[in-house]
């Protein structure tokens, strides 16, 4: 069995679940079989939404091994730290891989490391081609804990945005929204939002690279604090990051392959 472990928390949102799940649909198309770990229900609810199966709800990384074995191979998207029992994992189970979203090295032992945001490594969905419906819309991501949204409401007014509203969004914070923007549409509907919106606004990495991947215009709104290689990376590919919302956006010329490279690393492990 491959198990594949999506740190989804509420503050920090979706974004691991959203790379696990293009190498959860690539490894099942290529016959193997597989196995979600999640953190929490209401992930497990959007993931079945976005077209994955129930997954196993367990608490944090150091319960990984509660459900796999020896002879297991385990695949790890996750920030928590490495340490403790975690470090055996490589010695424990038949392999690790292990995506590392942060910007500093990570010491897992004989584990394969790959570094998610280096160019080389990019994971995105490779989506259907529709025909776009003029819209523009705001991905802040799947959690505003800080209500950071609302605290920049000037930027979002007259703009003619609709939003997108986030699994870990709090009840009722869609009455303060509503008077922003056009309309909230659901999580549930992500990937048919990239599919069919025309100009996408967001403030997640993984998001503007699932854009720029699938060639969607595309504008990085800097409401919170890029690591470095996260900026580096949009940087590299060309991506407006902009601190208001950009007048005109730009479709990254991207070779929809470009991810291939990755997922072919991963397959030839397991």
């Amino acid at each position: 069995m491959i198990y594949l472990y999506a740190y989804t928390n509420f503050k920090d949102g979706l974004d691991s679940l959203r790379r696990v799940k293009v190498i959860y649909d690539f490894l099942t198309e290529n016959g193997k079989e597989c196995e979600l770990l999640l953190n929490e229900y209401r992930a497990q609810l959007t993931a079945r939404d976005w077209g994955l199966p129930l997954a196993t709800t367990i608490e944090t990384i150091k319960d990984i091994d509660a459900v796999a074995t020896p002879e297991d191979i385990v695949i790890i998207d996750s920030p928590e730290a490495i340490e403790g029992k975690v470090l055996s994992y490589p010695d424990r189970f038949k392999k690790v891989i292990y995506l590392n979203s942060q910007c500093e090295n990570v010491n897992f032992g004989n584990s394969v490391v790959l570094e998610v945001f280096n160019k080389s490594n990019l994971l995105a969905p490779k989506l259907k081609k529709c025909v776009k419906n003029g819209k523009s819309i705001f991905i802040y991501g799947d959690s505003d804990y800080e209500k950071t949204i609302l605290k920049n409401s000037d930027l979002f007014k007259d703009k003619n945005l609709d939003l997108y509203f986030g699994t870990y969004f709090f009840v009722k914070y869609e009455d303060k929204l509503t008077s922003i923007f056009n309309q909230l549409i659901d999580a549930q509907e992500y990937y048919n939002i990239l599919e069919e919106y025309e100009n996408i606004i967001t403030t997640s990495p993984q998001i503007a690279i699932e854009c720029a991947l699938n060639g969607i215009k595309i504008c990085f709104l800097e409401l919170r604090e890029l690591e470095e290689c996260q900026k580096d990376l949009l940087q590299n590919l060309k991506v407006n990051i902009s601190k208001k919302i950009c007048d005109n956006f730009d479709k990254v010329e991207l070779n929809n392959n470009d991810n291939m490279s990755i997922l072919n690393i991963i397959l030839s492990y397991v």
